[in-house]
């Protein structure tokens, strides 16, 4: 995807989160992995997050999904787009996509989202508080890009779209089809279609610190008895009752940072957190557990497994054990076990989709974790996957 003279070091040392880049026919011979009729059919599933922005004379209208096939064919043929989350989740053959960008590690990476946008239409200016690459499929968008913003920047409150009151245009261009652009976080920007044009749009987990302070002491709070309370057997006499003395907020210090020493269960909150399905939608279970000794019968009677296509995999290394991550819940798994390891690597390739079952058979410690995984729906059924998107 990078220019020829743009190695990934490069681009994340002079790019990434630093200034926007271009990338003219980052995809040569680029193909649309979906039509305008296919992505205006999945934003007619409930379960699918969509939205119709409707920008007339500068008079900016949000309509939230699902909807139905009358709301399409009732649209004039301009000033209009159309935006789904999570194509990627829904439709495994535009996943693609997100295997291009392979120099950013995978737990960052959000989810696809594609727009079909009429002649003249976009949904204004705006920022994002993350990362996004965005691919030019059919047609041509003109974009501009703008000043940095932050939570203080001024939006307009005639919409329920965050549209920003001010805008001043520093640069601006046209992509088509194959080309690309990454904007850093807080960038303002907007694009507007030249034609009936498809964009697809990568988006990467950003979250907020609050959310992750918020969030880890929401996981340790349990872990905590009533006996434990704040204490002050060294307490010392003061002028005044009322003062809260330095040695009390030393101690108030070291309590809270007793509980960040714990570097094991920081990289198991994490790998877990980033881990987690966005969409609760895409959870698939199976209707029955199944056991070990099933499990092993059904992949020797020809089980196809595949991974699900919104199932979150990562990893981190310890000094003897590599915990894996997959959809919020970890496995240990031993160095010295090559076998698991090298399911391990399988599983967090993200070129790999079909998992070979029986080559890990005899393996007890892999074939469980196999089990494991097909039973919290990380791992489906080949043929499932069409029941799950068909419903």
């Amino acid at each position: 995807m990078l220019p020829a003279d743009l190695s990934p070091e490069n681009f994340l040392a002079e790019y990434w989160q630093k200034k926007p880049l271009i990338i003219k026919n980052a995809f040569a011979n680029f193909q649309d992995p979906i039509s305008p009729e296919e992505l205006a059919g999945l934003a007619c599933e409930e379960e699918v997050e969509s939205r119709l922005v409707f920008n007339e004379k500068d008079n900016w209208r949000l309509k939230n999904g699902p909807f139905v096939e009358q709301d399409f064919t009732s649209l004039l043929n301009e000033n209009w787009t159309l935006l789904v989350q999570a194509v990627d989740q829904w439709l495994p053959q535009t996943k693609k996509l997100l295997t291009e960008i392979n120099f950013i590690p995978d737990w960052r990476l959000d989810d696809l989202m594609v727009s079909y946008a009429t002649k003249n239409s976009g949904i204004g200016p705006h920022f994002d508080y993350y990362d996004v690459i965005i691919i030019q499929g059919q047609g041509q968008r003109h974009w501009q890009l703008g000043q940095n913003c932050n939570e203080s920047s001024s939006l307009r409150n005639d919409s329920d779209l965050k549209i920003l009151n001010d805008f001043s245009v520093s640069e601006e261009f046209t992509l088509e089809c194959g080309d690309a652009l990454y904007i850093p976080p807080g960038i303002a920007h907007q694009g507007t279609s030249l034609d009936d044009s498809l964009s697809y749009s990568i988006g990467f987990r950003a979250p907020s610190y609050a959310e992750i302070i918020s969030q880890y002491a929401a996981t340790i709070f349990d872990e905590f008895s009533e006996d434990e309370r704040y204490n002050d057997p060294d307490l010392k006499t003061q002028v005044s009752s009322a003062e809260i003395t330095e040695a009390s907020i030393e101690r108030m210090k070291t309590l809270l940072l007793d509980t960040l020493q714990d570097e094991q269960k920081i990289e198991q909150w994490f790998g877990q957190h980033m881990t987690q399905r966005k969409y609760l939608e895409l959870e698939y279970i199976p209707d029955t557990v199944i056991n070990l000794k099933d499990f092993v019968t059904a992949l020797t009677n020809g089980l196809v497994l595949e991974k699900h296509p919104a199932a979150r995999y990562a990893f981190y290394q310890n000094k003897d054990t590599t915990s894996l991550f997959v959809d919020g819940e970890v496995f240990e798994i031993l160095k010295e076990d090559k076998t698991s390891n090298n399911l391990l690597s399988e599983l967090c390739d993200k070129n790999t989709q079909a998992i070979n079952g029986l080559s890990y058979i005899t393996k007890q410690d892999s074939i469980t974790l196999l089990c494991k995984l097909y039973n919290q729906g990380s791992l489906i059924e080949a043929e499932e996957l069409e029941i799950k998107e068909s419903k």
